[in-house]
């Protein structure tokens, strides 16, 4: 009986985590800010333990939790065709969005992490948009423009997400901060507001006066505060 090949096994493996994560954005088109359905993790199988460990087992049940989790520095490619990784924004608060030009959820959630960035910019803080897309650079970049995405935006796979980043749906944001640490992981679309609260409680000075509506009322708590970060 012929065996299969490893080439074989392992695009089949890739195949299994991509239905995987089309599976998560089209349940998570049904929840709201801040929450997204429960994920299929049997995808998972091939990657290494840590990746497969529940995020609830690692501390990181929830969005509401303050993590303290070293942002692993993955190198990236540009639209433009340049490595890029975390490093090159040490200093820099950054709103890590991962999401797909084929994700209904990201799609949604995109003009608000617009608006944040016009907001943030300038004041110590970026969104970065991961596009874990097969599209081309080049369809990539028209589909952004067409968009008004200003915001950086690198090319990645869903492997790479996954296996780094324990991302097992679209859209995941992580807010790393300063030092590259993470400290936010947040499941499904985000408000612009829901973000800016948590952004300010890392220190982004961001002047009240440019709050704009009540979507202000989304914030966090203003008694959960982070816990201070070690350096790294």
């Amino acid at each position: 009986m012929r065996r299969p090949s490893r080439a074989a096994l392992g695009g089949t493996a890739v195949a299994l985590l991509a239905g995987a994560a089309v599976a998560w954005g089209l349940l998570t088109t049904r929840s709201g800010p801040g929450s997204a359905a429960p994920a299929d993790t049997s995808a998972m199988a091939g990657l290494p333990p840590e990746a497969r460990t529940p995020a609830a087992r690692r501390g990181e049940a929830s969005s509401s939790a303050w993590l303290e989790i070293p942002a692993p520095v993955v190198p990236f490619r540009s639209l433009g065709g340049d490595t890029v990784s975390l490093a090159d924004y040490r200093g820099r608060v950054v709103v890590l969005n991962f999401w797909g030009t084929w994700c209904p959820p990201c799609r949604r959630e995109i003009p608000g992490l617009v608006a944040l960035q016009r907001r943030i910019a300038g004041h110590g803080a970026t969104v970065v948009g991961l596009a874990i897309d097969s599209g081309t650079p080049a369809s990539v970049r028209a589909w952004t423009r067409a968009h008004g995405m200003t915001y950086p935006i690198w090319l990645g796979d869903t492997g790479t997400a996954v296996r780094y980043y324990q991302t097992m749906g679209f859209p995941t944001t992580l807010l790393v901060d300063a030092g590259g640490v993470i400290r936010r992981r947040y499941l499904g679309p985000q408000t612009e507001e829901h973000l800016l609260g948590d952004l300010r409680r890392l220190g982004v000075d961001v002047p009240e006066a440019a709050a704009s509506g009540p979507g202000a009322a989304a914030e966090s708590p203003a008694g959960d505060q982070p816990p201070s970060s070690s350096p790294r």
